[in-house]
C-alpha cells in the first residue's frame, strides 16, 4: 500500500484536474515515440541531478523508468509513456523524508510541464498547503495497517511470539 501522487501534463489539467486524473485509467500501455522517450529520459536525468544517488532501473521488456527503487529511497518514481507517479509506502514510520523528497522533485517536474495530482486529497498537490494533510493521511493509514493486513478482530501473528519471550 502506498501514498501516490500522479504527475499530469499541465495543459491537461487547466479546466478539470480530476477528469485529467481519471483519463489515466483509459490509457493503454504502449511504447513511446522516439521524441517521447527522449523527453522522459531527460526528465529522469534531471531528477537524478536534483537528488544524487537516485538510481534508475528499467524492465527487460516494455518501457518504464523507475527511480529510487533499488536504493530504497523514501519515494519511488515510475515514469511510463502516459503515466508518471511518485509513491511512498504506508509502512514507513515517518512520512517526512518522503514528503521532503517530493518537494525536491516537484520543481523538476514543473520545468518539464507537469503538475502533481493527489488522489487521496482529490486535488492538485501544493506542498505549502498539502504536506500536513498528506502526513496526516499517512499516519492515519499507518495506524490501521494491522487491521488491513490481519483484519480488525485478529492480532498480528508475530505479536504473540514477542509476549512468549
Amino acid at each position: 500500500m502506498s501514498y501516490d501522487l500522479y504527475l499530469l501534463r499541465r495543459e491537461e489539467v487547466v479546466d478539470d484536474p480530476v477528469a485529467a486524473y481519471e483519463r489515466l485509467e483509459e490509457n493503454e500501455e504502449r511504447e513511446p515515440t522516439p521524441s517521447e522517450e527522449e523527453h522522459l529520459r531527460r526528465l529522469a536525468a534531471d531528477l537524478q541531478a536534483a537528488s544524487p544517488g537516485l538510481d534508475l532501473t528499467e524492465p527487460e521488456v516494455g518501457f518504464l523508468l523507475q527511480l529510487g527503487y533499488d536504493a530504497e529511497r523514501p519515494v519511488v518514481i515510475d515514469i511510463g509513456v502516459d503515466e508518471i507517479s511518485m509513491s511512498w509506502s504506508y509502512g514507513a514510520d515517518d512520512p517526512a523524508p518522503a514528503l521532503s523528497e517530493v518537494e525536491l522533485y516537484l520543481p523538476v517536474f514543473g520545468r518539464h510541464g507537469y503538475v502533481a495530482y493527489d488522489p487521496q486529497l482529490e486535488r492538485l498537490f501544493d506542498p505549502d498547503r498539502d504536506v500536513a494533510p498528506a502526513a496526516d493521511i499517512h499516519r492515519e493509514v499507518r495506524s490501521h495497517l494491522d487491521e488491513y493486513v490481519t483484519g480488525p478482530s485478529r492480532r498480528a501473528w508475530w505479536k504473540g511470539l514477542l509476549r512468549r519471550r
